[in-house]
């Protein structure tokens, strides 16, 4: 299997995300923390744009700098799950030199994780914590469908 590891990576990305977001209402979107701070629905929109961004940057050599329309809760959790499956797409189908994978697990793909901890975290002080698990013996399958 092309990228394996950043395959997997990816599918752990999407698993931890879903966890995160599976039982939040409709009004965690919007939810603050404090002053200045990202709500979830802030950070997902820049979950994405860092996603799409890299995907277009493997694809075309370039960096596009064009922020994404911020759209409610719903449409961006949807728009971000579509965006990993276009990224997985894109590693699936060509070979990515060893180095250049490094840079993007350490970058935007670390990133993404440290995100999803926001998340996780905002969704407990909300008063909807995420059950805990054995993330290293969760069901992973490398490959978005």
């Amino acid at each position: 299997m092309k990228n394996e590891l950043l395959r997997h990576t990816l599918s752990t990305i999407c698993y931890r995300f879903k966890k995160a977001v599976e039982k939040v209402g409709s009004g965690f979107g919007d939810f603050c923390a404090g002053k200045e701070s990202r709500t979830p629905r802030e950070i997902i929109n820049h979950m994405y744009h860092v996603l799409n961004s890299t995907r277009i940057f493997i694809i075309e050599e370039k960096y596009d700098k064009r922020q994404p329309e911020k759209l409610d809760l719903t449409s961006e959790i949807e728009r971000f799950n579509s965006e990993i499956k276009k990224f997985d797409h894109v590693i699936a189908g060509e070979e990515i030199e060893v180095n250049y994978a490094k840079r993007l697990i350490q970058g935007p793909l670390s990133d993404l994780l440290t995100h999803i901890g926001q998340i996780s975290m905002l969704s407990r002080l909300n008063g909807n914590p995420i059950l805990g698990e054995d993330f290293s013996s969760a069901p992973i399958i490398t490959g978005i469908n």
